[in-house]
């Protein structure tokens, strides 16, 4: 290899890799990961961002002479790996806002109103859309973007290009935090579950004690009606019990970083 070649390579294959990390953290993180988002563009913002972090990034730790496809396949591996753990980390914070919704929908009576979310591109309840889109705008408002690029940029240095990959503690500490998405929405939506609840006992117990009330055209009008009341108890609540979940994510992606 010459010396021309080698020169390319030593400043090509940081920015590649830098890529393929932020990109596949791009392709997984709300609104840049969405169905809406088109892939051109956020190719375009994940180079420009790897252009920014390129001088900061420490110097490659690879061998450029003795490098061959098995070893590059393997660091593209690790980078990959790298990307999904960051991205997971918010990805599970805004999984489990939309299992909350439609927990609350369906508790409500709302499910058979389905719409399709143009984040995933997949059918939610109305109320499932609402809280993700009040999520996002919590998330930001909370600075959890500018946590994430520093994130980004801190694991650069906690695991650098060229490190192996991950230990088999990686793996069980990805699975345990993703499980947590399922105790954000039951959290989440505990308050409108548990108050529906109480309301369709006690009208259980009114159908018994006056069998000629038609108790199914009285509950609708009620469900609806406090379960949009509680809901918006949730909503007002969200940036303060967000902040545990983001406060979460943070100490994840560090977490993560030691694995490697």
């Amino acid at each position: 290899m010459n010396d021309l070649i080698l020169l390319a390579w030593k400043d090509l294959l940081p920015l590649v890799f830098i890529f393929i990390r932020i990109g596949v953290v791009f392709s997984l993180v709300p609104f840049f990961g969405a169905e809406i988002m088109p892939r051109r563009l956020m190719a375009i913002i994940a180079l420009f961002l790897s252009l920014i972090l390129l001088p900061v990034t420490p110097p490659l730790a690879i061998d450029i002479q003795g490098l061959n496809v098995l070893t590059l396949l393997m660091y593209m591996l690790h980078e990959i790996l790298l990307g999904i753990s960051m991205g997971l980390s918010v990805q599970v914070i805004f999984a489990g806002v939309q299992i909350a919704g439609e927990l609350m929908g369906f508790s409500i009576g709302f499910s058979i109103v389905n719409v399709i979310d143009p984040m995933t591109g997949t059918e939610a309840p109305v109320t499932s859309n609402f809280l993700y889109i009040i999520a996002f705008l919590i998330f930001i408002l909370v600075d959890g973007h500018h946590m994430f690029i520093r994130a980004i940029q801190e694991s650069f240095t906690m695991a650098p290009i060229g490190v192996g990959l991950p230990r088999a503690g990686f793996y069980q500490a990805a699975l345990n935090y993703a499980a947590g998405m399922f105790v954000i929405g039951l959290k989440l939506a505990a308050p409108v579950i548990g108050t529906l609840l109480l309301i369709n006992v006690a009208l259980g117990l009114i159908s018994r004690s006056i069998p000629q009330m038609n108790i199914f055209i009285v509950s609708f009008p009620i469900m609806i009606f406090m379960g949009l009341f509680f809901m918006i108890l949730v909503i007002k609540l969200m940036p303060f019990f967000l902040q545990g979940p983001i406060r979460n994510a943070w100490e994840f992606i560090m977490a993560s970083m030691k694995l490697f």
